[in-house]
């Protein structure tokens, strides 16, 4: 009796993992859900569902030859039509069974081939799932139960609809996000200006933000334009704030205060008269 159970479960399982593995490829490969899925995860969630799925199966199967309830031969479990218990529907499992393995192994050896005999083996996984859901409809010992039943039902309408929203996207693939560099930002390229030929003026400078770099243009403007400034009788000025200003030029310089003489001045005439007036008396 454990044994019937345990193989009844390991059934369930396998047709789950397939279920999930033709599901999550579907997906990958379908253009409004795969782009957020990276390439290499896809292909080992995909690996890992299947393998896990064929394990299953394996222990049905070993469960079958095993059991003492329903009496299975090795080639009633793997020669189509060799069965006795309802030879079609066990025939369907056991094709389901060699799709399943074919496209196990092409997955394994994946880089030994190129990638469209790979594709048209994969696509046996398709038809592997629909036979186990056939096989598991009329053969399985549960499939009288309401929510087995359920389940083949939705798990057979969700990859018919993945199927058919591939079918829309006319076999466009998914446009997958490039991977980010290490630091997180891209290496910034090198703002220095470019060479100036010999014999050209070098370019103006650009205004920064603050007008340092405007400040630094008009002086330099100023100190060449003073010569020319002169000679057409102007002068240039540059303010304490940077301004720069042209003003008439001066006809001379400005004088400067000549130093006081060390001798002092003669006295007036009429000062000394009365000096010796008063000498006298």
């Amino acid at each position: 009796m454990t044994t019937w159970i345990i193989l009844r479960a390991a059934g369930i399982g396998a047709y789950l993992m397939l279920f999930a593995s033709v599901a999550f490829g579907l997906v990958a490969t379908t253009a409004p859900f795969g782009k957020r899925i990276a390439k290499q995860s896809a292909i080992l969630i995909h690996q890992f569902l299947s393998t896990v799925g064929l394990v299953l199966l394996a222990i049905h199967i070993g469960g079958l030859l095993v059991d003492s309830y329903m009496h299975f031969a090795p080639q009633d479990v793997l020669v189509p039509g060799a069965s006795t218990y309802r030879p079609i529907p066990v025939a369907l499992g056991i094709f389901a069974l060699y799709a399943m393995v074919t496209v196990l192994v092409s997955s394994w050896t994946r880089r030994r081939y190129s990638s469209n005999l790979w594709r048209s083996l994969h696509m046996a996984a398709g038809p592997a799932f629909a036979l186990a859901l056939l096989h598991g409809v009329f053969a399985g010992a549960d499939a009288t139960r309401r929510w087995m039943f359920l389940t083949y039902v939705i798990t057979g309408s969700i990859v018919v609809f993945l199927l058919l929203l591939r079918g829309l996207q006319g076999g466009r693939k998914p446009v997958r996000r490039a991977q980010s560099s290490p630091e997180g930002s891209t290496p910034s390229r090198s703002m220095s200006p470019p060479p100036v030929p010999v014999g050209e003026a070098p370019p103006p400078p650009v205004a920064d933000a603050s007008g340092v770099g405007a400040r630094l243009a008009g002086v330099s403007a100023a100190r060449d334009d003073i010569g020319s400034g002169a000679r057409a009788g102007t002068e240039t000025r540059i303010g304490a704030t940077g301004s720069v200003s042209r003003v008439p030029a001066t006809a001379s310089e400005p004088t400067t205060s000549t130093e006081a003489s060390a001798i002092p001045a003669s006295p007036h005439p009429s000062t000394v008269t009365v000096r010796r007036n008063m000498e006298a008396r």
